[in-house]
């Protein structure tokens, strides 16, 4: 994030507040309810990218700050995954018969 003062552009870190009222800001004046967004959605949809992406699980915990592997929990497979899933499974469970 920029900042400007004088002729001068200094770079600041985005803290987690300036994100979150950031984000209500922008969904109030698109006229979404501000209380139902926050800074997770965003860390949650940066982990599910980065793992699309085939990022290593140790920097996409470095990145989001998680000390354990539950940013796991959170990615969320497209449709293309699943369906690739969803044929592996029922593959696996045809060679059972």
């Amino acid at each position: 994030m920029e900042k400007v003062t004088g002729k001068r552009a200094l770079v600041v870190p985005l803290t987690h507040d300036a994100l979150v009222t950031g984000i209500k800001a922008l969904a109030e004046r698109v006229r979404l309810e501000p209380a139902i967004f926050a800074g997770h959605s965003l860390r949650r949809g940066g982990a599910t990218a980065a793992m699309r992406l085939d990022v290593n699980s140790m920097y996409i915990k470095m990145q989001g700050n998680w000390n354990s592997d539950c940013f796991e929990r959170y990615c969320e497979l497209d449709t293309e995954q699943k369906l690739v899933l969803l044929g592996a499974m029922a593959e696996a469970g045809a060679a059972l018969l």
